[in-house]
């Protein structure tokens, strides 16, 4: 795989070099092999069920030619620069441009528990077939060029927090019921006596779903700053090519409040698979502590739609941002718990 980043990196860079053998006015650069694809943070998180934590995340997205090699047969920009045009790949009509993705989320709870623990919150892997669009504008009638918040979405992906408690062929069996529970109960015993705390077990809790997924960004450009949306859907299979078997919520696990919630059956398409979120960015924010755009997100399930909707809204500054939730999706452990949590963070949104 390294021979792969090093063979696309090198092509990149011959592309730059003329026909006499000199360089481009442009030389390459790093962004032309990777971007961000979602927000990239490090804060400190407040979650109602939980302990306080240093929260931090990474998220990026690399043209597929290390898995698929006539991606690198297309044009040398894999991605659009901001407001110019752009190289559409064109071995055949309407061809996506293919893409990997990795999204990932860790928690280190500091002074609250025995030396510290880094905790896998995270882990999503995807593939991504990415149709690039064009900006939108308000204010002219003139070409917008392409943007980097602009396009339709593709995907087949897996996420899973990488835990291993529960991780068996069939939980919800008697059989592995009793030794899910078993391993459960002990490691809860051994959060009780080393942290005083039996609910830490929780973390190492196994979730895991393969999904497909469709996105639609778009954005426009208004007298006072942009507006951005943000379109998610996702179907969470029962089986997948990654994750043989969903890893839900285990009976063994005794939420019986919650699960009486749910009507016996709790799933995680009923909490989540639709999300749509809108952005605002302008400089007319600055008059509260020079903050510079506004987000609300809001996720429901396709099972059950708007029966149990989480709302999420952060107010950025110019490094770091404020955000709010309140509904679901704590983390992968507690997806079905409705709860709240705020946080601060530093937070990178592209580049």
């Amino acid at each position: 795989m390294l021979s792969s980043v090093i063979a696309c990196v090198s092509q990149v860079r011959s592309q730059s070099v003329s026909e006499s053998g000199e360089m481009d006015d442009d030389p390459p650069s790093w962004k032309d092999v990777v971007r961000t694809y979602e927000p990239l943070y490090v804060g400190y998180t407040f979650d109602e069920d939980d302990q306080a934590f240093l929260d931090f995340s990474l998220s990026v997205i690399t043209p597929a030619s290390i898995v698929f090699p006539w991606e690198s047969w297309n044009p040398s920009n894999k991605f659009p620069v901001e407001g110019q045009d752009y190289d559409k790949p064109d071995l055949f009509p309407y061809q996506p441009r293919l893409y990997l993705a990795f999204s990932g989320r860790a928690g280190q709870y500091i002074g609250t528990r025995e030396s510290s623990p880094v905790v896998g919150k995270r882990f999503n892997p995807l593939l991504s077939a990415r149709w690039w669009q064009k900006r939108g504008d308000l204010t002219s009638t003139e070409d917008a060029g392409y943007g980097l918040h602009d396009y339709f979405e593709l995907s087949y992906g897996h996420e899973s927090n990488g835990q291993r408690i529960g991780d068996l062929v069939d939980p919800q069996t008697p059989e592995e019921a009793a030794m899910g529970r078993e391993r459960f109960e002990a490691l809860q015993q051994e959060y009780l006596l080393v942290d005083g705390d039996a609910s830490i077990a929780r973390d190492e809790l196994s979730r895991g779903w393969d999904y497909l997924g469709a996105r639609w960004a778009s954005s426009w450009k208004v007298d006072t700053g942009r507006f951005f949306l943000l379109l998610d859907g996702r179907y969470y299979l029962k089986d997948g090519l990654l994750q043989d078997g969903t890893e839900e919520y285990n009976l063994w696990e005794n939420d019986s409040d919650w699960l009486a919630r749910y009507d016996g059956e709790i799933r995680r398409n009923k909490v989540d698979g639709l999300r749509a979120s809108i952005r605002y960015q302008s400089k007319s924010l600055d008059w509260f502590f020079d903050a510079n755009e506004i987000m609300l997100e809001l996720r429901t399930g396709y099972n059950d739609p708007f029966e149990r909707v989480t709302a999420r809204i952060e107010l950025g500054f110019k490094y770091t941002s404020l955000w709010y939730r309140y509904g679901y999706n704590s983390d992968l452990v507690d997806y079905y718990r409705k709860d709240s949590s705020w946080g601060v963070a530093i937070k990178i949104r592209s580049f």
